[in-house]
């Protein structure tokens, strides 16, 4: 049984569907940097290296998705961008959003969000929420 996946083996399947010229061409990309030894062949331990890399790759791209998300949504609440939301930037910016809130919701929220209770929702108060809120789905 063979635990390597080979170079020469790979061109010469390649030459097989020479048609996807342009897929072979990523498919040999891909193995020359999964080949980190260069040996022409890719072992297993180098196959799970590369797992991993691209494994953290999709963890950074969606942490960079996430926080300018939350910028943008804190920024939207964050009326007079003190860096900081009130009670009354949540009703002004519900309402110019077309939704009607009742003081009662609005407790609520600061109640789940503000931790420290200093009557104001912080970035770092915020993000912790929308982390909570997303876990939650």
């Amino acid at each position: 049984m063979c635990h390597y996946l080979e170079y020469d083996k790979l061109i010469c399947d390649c030459k097989n569907f020479s048609h996807l010229c342009d897929s072979n061409e990523i498919l040999l990309r891909i193995f020359k940097e999964l080949d980190v030894n260069d040996d022409k062949r890719i072992s297993k331990e180098e196959f799970q290296l590369y797992k991993k890399i691209l494994l953290e790759r999709e963890k950074r791209f969606h942490r960079a998705s996430f926080e300018k998300k939350l910028t943008s949504i804190f920024a939207l609440f964050d009326r007079n961008q003190d860096n900081y939301i009130t009670r009354q930037e949540i009703r002004e910016t519900m309402q110019n959003l077309g939704e009607s809130i009742d003081d009662e919701l609005i407790e609520e929220m600061m109640k789940t969000a503000d931790t420290n209770h200093d009557g104001r929702i912080s970035r770092d108060e915020f993000e912790k929420l929308l982390i909570e809120l997303q876990s939650k789905k």
